[in-house]
């Protein structure tokens, strides 16, 4: 199963072109577990962990741990999850205000 794990998120780190750092950082996790975790090495990973890695790499905590295919990667790279996970860190009113203020920037032509 930690073998498993390990190479299933080193895999799909590889599909998103995604550095371990850039991992660490969008999972608010260290560099030095995830090193770990991808070697096989660490067997203490908690579901909040699991859910934390599967949001970063945007696939599922199941196709983390089981041998089907990784998801596809999608148009959500490494900075469009940073950006929605910081804007989910925010209360609902901030989010709402912060991403308006985003999409009028984004709408200017």
């Amino acid at each position: 199963m930690r073998k498993l794990l390990g190479e299933n998120i080193a895999n799909r780190r590889h599909q998103l072109n995604m550095t371990q750092q850039q991992l660490a950082e969008l999972s608010e996790l260290s560099i030095n577990f995830i090193s770990r975790l991808e070697r096989g090495g660490s067997s203490d990973v908690s579901s909040s962990t699991l859910l934390k890695l599967a949001t970063a790499l945007n696939t599922s905590m199941e196709s983390l741990m089981t041998n089907g295919n990784i998801t596809t990667p999608t148009k959500r790279g490494p900075q469009l999850t940073q950006l929605i996970n910081k804007l989910e860190g925010y209360d609902y009113a901030k989010a709402e205000s912060l991403s308006k203020a985003i999409l009028q920037i984004l709408n200017e032509k």
